[in-house]
């Protein structure tokens, strides 16, 4: 089988029509052209949407202190935003940002807000966040609830009824019913949307259409409906009660919710996205009768319920990219756009601002000397002692505004004697407060919104006078704490006496053994150095192999910056592409070993053929990859009981050196084969390829950490070390035989252990 030629399923490119090869290398290009983005303000004339001028902000990962690739932005009641980031769930309230991240620091890739839990998916984990009893968030993991190892790849969520649905691909359609996650098997299902209380379905292909749940299965409503690589990306109501289905490059339609008959909505809107290259990513409605949605390569647009196009937002007249992830638009209106460069946010700014709900201001965390106390809703009791009220801060937002656009001033009902002055500070430092119920007022205003009326936070202090607080009980407490410690001394002193008698025999015992451990502790410092000049070896080893790709992609970037030749251009983005290449496969090398150190032997019954298909398509990008075939010479149904992640590990290694160090200039046909079988009480596994062989001088020392047998091939040298190591857990061997330019076979013999 050719690398090349592996089947990949159906998956979200093969829906956009676009060349999963010419996909990767857009959205590589991408982030190198916006890894570096600035924060602006742009202001731009929108007339047609009714309004003053757009302010454009950009947040990237170097503000917020994550990822600044973000895939989706949701927001609470309480105007509170939550954005699905690369290293976990990203939370922002105007004022603070706050990474939340699980124990297996997964992204966030799609996530749904129902009730006060925060269900998200990414990285093969699904579960949900949810704030403690004192504020704190709080990750629950669910893939203890699935029958499988891991929840598939998701990409849309919906509720119904108390369940929590999530669309697989390849897999179906998974819910969650409070207890466990169970599986409806259904071919080919993508998008799933609430409509009137119920969820639609939209399943691509020859046998798709439109479905909606009956129980634990599915039931077409429509079967027309349906095409071969494309399916319904969203479902919208407009104002005047019409639904719109929005496909990728199929066009728009409108639905009938009781029928469920459909029919071509043909508008300006529809057409643009008709174009060749013009695919729809996702859709939103906007400011009451207003859309906007973002395509694949061509920025955003925003078109009214009739059809025609407003605006067309793009790098061309104030965004950094014309690539976007899902929009959100805000209770405001304004609109949030999650990308592979952080976060853009879209104020649209009027003389006469009028707001559909009331502003509430939020304290979010106090502040008590080294301790955070955060605020779980606005009806907490917060309890403190006398001492904590000494001095405290109180940090504050409020939601739906951002705080550059804001002033404040405030007050504290009970203790201050009026409004403070207008000031940009989110933070208010109190001192000496007195038991008694108090309420934070807050008032803020812009340059368009003179006075904004914010509702109070209502929240009690209550600092309570304990018995033990008046000067009698602190005098008698005296009397007997002194009484106490002569008593003690006294005590004390008897036994000391008896003590230094005992002392004096444990010396002389304790110097015979003193004598003992210095000569044992002579052997260890031997031992010690042995392991610290390995220690610094691998260090030493370790930083320039870090550091050197890291410097040569800073070159290479410098360069490219001064060039204006495409051709050079692309040059230098496959030479920036080795580099970063080879960071990856070093950082690998050192997880897999930090795995190996650290993890626990965990015993599984794993198909041969599952690690070998996972260890290809971390393969299939690799240079010359394409040319190499690969032939398993074992039963289908192989299975090996061991550590999966571990033989991963060692069966990775061997490929990806088997392919790395092949010699394609040899003119012949070049393979790894791979074999398995039981014999007697042990697996024999067996790697082997007809690539460039390794000399006999060096075969015994390709094992050692660092050593590269290869000199002219690139390679960190640690590979064949972490195989080493590796099976020493699993409690295996590994043997070779190599020919110069014959090839070489790598023999390993894993216990059969139960």
């Amino acid at each position: 089988m050719d690398f090349l030629n592996m089947a990949i399923s159906k998956s979200l490119f093969q829906l956009r029509g676009i060349n999963l090869m010419q996909l990767i290398s857009l959205i590589l290009i991408f982030e190198l052209l916006t890894f570096n983005a600035l924060s602006l303000q742009i202001t731009d004339s929108l007339q047609t949407a009714s309004k003053d001028s757009i302010v454009f902000y950009e947040f990237d990962g170097s503000l917020y202190r994550a990822s600044s690739y973000n895939n989706i932005a949701r927001e609470d009641e309480e105007g509170i935003l939550y954005i699905g980031n690369e290293n976990g769930l990203l939370e922002f309230d105007g004022t603070h940002w706050q990474m939340h991240q699980n124990s297996n620091f997964t992204p966030v890739v799609n996530l749904k807000i129902i009730g006060d839990k925060i269900y998200t998916v990414g990285g093969g984990d699904v579960g949900y966040y949810q704030r403690d009893s004192i504020g704190r968030m709080q990750y629950h993991s669910m893939n203890d609830k699935l029958d499988e190892e891991e929840m598939p790849y998701i990409w849309y969520m919906a509720e119904s009824n108390g369940k929590v649905y999530y669309s697989s691909l390849n897999k179906g359609i998974y819910y969650f019913d409070g207890e466990l996650i169970k599986n409806i098997d259904v071919s080919d299902a993508y998008s799933m949307v609430e409509v009137n209380d119920e969820v639609i379905i939209s399943i691509f292909g020859k046998n798709g259409g439109l479905a909606k749940f009956d129980g634990d299965t599915i039931e077409y409503v429509n079967k027309e409906f349906k095409f071969e690589d494309d399916a319904a990306y969203n479902i919208i109501q407009k104002n005047d009660g019409e639904w719109i289905i929005f496909t990728s490059e199929e066009g728009f339609y409108t639905l009938d919710p009781e029928t469920y008959e459909t029919e071509l909505w043909d508008n300006e809107a529809n057409q643009y996205f008709l174009q060749d290259s013009m695919y729809l990513y996702s859709i939103r409605k906007f400011q009451d009768s207003l859309f906007v949605a973002s395509s694949w390569t061509n920025g955003v647009i925003i078109f009214n319920d009739e059809g025609k196009i407003l605006h067309t937002l793009n790098e061309e007249n104030g965004l950094k990219t014309n690539y976007y992830n899902a929009p959100l638009a805000d209770r405001r209106g304004n609109l949030w756009l999650a990308s592979g460069s952080g976060l853009n946010y879209l104020k649209f700014y009027a003389e006469n601002e009028k707001l559909n709900f009331k502003p509430k201001a939020l304290v979010r965390y106090m502040r008590v000397g080294d301790s955070t106390i955060f605020i779980k809703g606005g009806k907490d009791k917060v309890i403190l002692t006398g001492n904590n009220t000494k001095s405290f801060g109180l940090y504050f937002s409020a939601p739906s505004f951002i705080k550059e656009d804001l002033e404040f001033s405030y007050y504290l009902e009970g203790f201050d004697e009026g409004w403070s002055e207008w000031t940009s500070d989110t933070r208010k430092e109190y001192t000496n407060l007195s038991g008694d119920n108090y309420v934070f007022h807050l008032r803020a205003r812009d340059i368009y919104n003179k006075d904004l009326e914010i509702l109070p936070f209502e929240f009690n202090i209550i600092v309570p006078t304990k018995w033990y607080e008046n000067y009698i009980t602190f005098l008698f407490i005296g009397l007997f704490v002194g009484l106490l410690i002569f008593g003690f001394i006294r005590y004390r002193t008897h036994r000391l006496s008896i003590s230094n008698k005992k002392l004096e025999e444990l010396v002389k015992e304790r110097t015979y053994e003193l004598r003992s451990q210095k000569e044992r502790l002579k052997e260890a410092n031997a031992e010690l150095k042995v392991i610290n000049n390995e220690l610094d070896n691998f260090v030493y080893r370790s930083s320039h192999d870090l550091v050197a790709p890291l410097k040569s992609l800073r070159g290479l970037i410098s360069v490219a910056g001064m060039s204006n030749n495409t051709d050079e251009l692309l040059e230098y983005f496959r030479l920036m592409n080795i580099s970063i290449t080879k960071l990856e496969e070093f950082i690998k090398s050192i997880m897999d070993f930090s795995t190996n150190t650290k993890k626990p032997l965990e015993l599984k019954l794993v198909r041969l053929d599952d690690i070998l298909d996972s260890i290809i398509e971390d393969l299939k990008f690799y240079e010359n990859a394409e040319k190499v075939k690969l032939i398993r010479a074992y039963d289908s149904n192989f299975e090996i009981r061991t550590d999966p992640k571990r033989l991963n590990i060692v069966l990775s290694n061997l490929v990806t050196n088997a392919l790395k160090y092949h010699d394609f200039d040899r003119g012949i046909s070049p393979f790894i084969k791979v074999s398995a079988k039981i014999e007697s009480d042990t697996y024999i596994v067996e790697v082997e390829d007809n690539g460039s062989g390794i000399p006999e001088e060096y075969q015994s020392k390709i094992f050692d950490m660092f050593f590269r047998a290869h000199q002219g091939t690139d390679g960190s040298g640690l590979g064949l070390y972490i195989v080493v190591d590796t099976l020493n857990v699993l409690k295996g061997d590994i043997k070779l035989t190599s020919k110069v330019r014959k090839g070489t076979i790598f023999k390993i013999v894993l216990p059969i252990m139960d």
